[in-house]
């Protein structure tokens, strides 16, 4: 986030401080974000996202079938909004350098474009036309199902340059799939590099690739920590859990105002 967006935010969420009673923070980052903010750190709540820890990987997946990717081969992807931050640049530097060393890696773009960063959008589209030439990229567009998505995957890659939570990643990992991500923002909060994912300095293609070939050349190990990233979500970021903080947190709040 830039400096000015930054200190719109803060203004903003100030101006609200004497007529909000909590504000939620999604991560640890976040509510140390709201710290810098100003804001009173009595009403600042931590509540992390969650979602629907009762999922698998549909195998065989359709999407692959959709595509006519064999089943067997190693398909890579990432998807989100097309924004500068969101990291895809990097993201298909690296897949231009796992394909050089895993000729028979393919790699899958899903989102779609976002308005006022349409020029960013035709970049990436340009940017993947040589593994297209290749056949070795499909750009999915915007997948309603997410799960369908992500079960085509052998390794999901989050690149971004930050994000305040990054559920996609718990997404993937709740279907067993290991995550590469960036360490930064609140993601090195979901994930323990080495067990239940891989994490690498952001705006990097070349640690991106590493990690991601590191992957490839052990699927051993990328059953285990996709393995230990289905275990964690399941313990940490059940959906049912986060309704039961949310619940709690009314209650609190309506019982000041009897």
């Amino acid at each position: 986030m830039s400096a000015g967006r930054k200190g719109y935010v803060a203004r903003s969420m100030r101006s609200l401080a004497p007529y909000t009673d909590t504000y939620v923070c999604i991560s640890e980052y976040v509510r140390n974000l709201m710290k810098e903010y100003s804001l009173p750190e009595e009403k600042l709540q931590k509540i992390l996202c969650a979602t629907n820890v009762k999922v698998d990987r549909d195998y065989p997946s359709g999407l692959r079938e959709e595509l006519s990717l064999p089943q067997d081969i190693p398909v890579v992807g990432s998807t989100g909004v097309w924004r500068p931050n969101k990291g895809f640049t990097y993201f298909l530097a690296a897949c231009e350098m796992v394909r050089a060393k895993n000729p028979t890696a393919h790699f899958l773009l899903g989102g779609k474009a976002y308005s006022p960063d349409f020029a960013f959008s035709i970049s990436i589209w340009v940017r993947g036309q040589f593994l297209r030439m290749l056949h070795a990229l499909d750009f999915t567009g915007f997948q309603e199902d997410v799960g369908h998505f992500l079960s085509a995957l052998d390794i999901f890659v989050l690149p971004s340059d930050c994000e305040p939570f990054g559920l996609i990643a718990i997404e993937a990992m709740a279907r067993g799939i290991p995550v590469v991500a960036t360490n930064a923002g609140g993601v090195p909060e979901l994930i323990k590099h080495g067990e239940t994912g891989l994490l690498v300095p952001p705006q990097n293609p070349d640690a991106i690739a590493a990690a991601v070939n590191f992957l490839l050349s052990d699927p051993m190990r990328r059953m285990q920590i996709g393995e230990s990233g289905r275990l964690n979500v399941r313990k940490l970021f059940d959906k049912t859990r986060m309704l039961k903080e949310y619940e709690a947190l009314y209650e609190r709040v309506a019982q000041k105002k009897l």
